[in-house]
């Protein structure tokens, strides 16, 4: 049961002003599909950067590979950028949306 009236409940600002905590915007790290690499190498490279088994990681490839875009993680801006430039870096197509 929440302590405040029924039109006030989904307010974000009167949330803050009771102190309250919103946990912060998640965003989706998305690998699209490149001609131009190896697969392998796309792999490896999905292993190093998240951290990944070789079986998520080639499931991630292939995905990306068939489908044209493959959803790597989800996780708050900061860390999303940090990935895109890091798949960037090693010339590999990567985008965030909004989860």
């Amino acid at each position: 049961m929440s302590i405040r009236p029924p039109s006030r409940r989904n307010d974000r600002l009167s949330f803050f002003a009771l102190g309250g905590y919103l946990p912060p915007r998640r965003f989706k790290v998305v690998l699209h599909r490149t001609a131009s690499k190896d697969l392998m190498f796309v792999t490896r490279a999905v292993m190093d950067i998240t951290r990944f088994g070789s079986a998520e990681a080639e499931y991630r490839m292939w995905e990306a590979h068939h489908r044209g875009r493959s959803l790597v993680l989800v996780t708050h801006l900061e860390r999303a950028e940090l990935f895109v430039e890091q798949f960037a870096a090693r010339g590999l197509p990567t985008s965030i949306e909004p989860a």
